[in-house]
């Protein structure tokens, strides 16, 4: 419902359309991940609040392995699930490597 399933095409369509960026990294063994998809991301007003980002999932089933170690370093992420908010064009965050 309105998420992108693959980071290239929601940082394209973000950059297309100047807006921010909310990267929701998950897995599907990962409960916490679950819950909050079915409570707090589903809240109206978290809706409402979100509905100017471009919203992508990106499912790390592996974390340990390619891509997602790559995408969970840049974000300096440690767990499951992970959130992060990007400007279109700013690069990675400071000490981290694209990927």
């Amino acid at each position: 419902e309105g998420w992108y399933p693959s980071l290239n095409q929601g940082l394209a369509a973000a950059e297309a359309e100047g807006k921010l960026v909310l990267v929701d990294v998950w897995a599907t063994w990962c409960k916490n991940c679950l819950v909050m998809d079915s409570t707090t991301l589903k809240d109206p007003a978290v809706d409402a609040a979100l509905a100017d980002f471009i919203k992508i999932k990106f499912q790390a089933e592996d974390p340990g392995a390619s891509p997602a170690f790559e995408v969970m370093e840049r974000f300096e992420a440690i767990g499951l699930p992970a959130y992060a908010i990007l400007r279109p064009g700013a690069g990675p965050p400071a000490g981290a490597s694209a990927p």
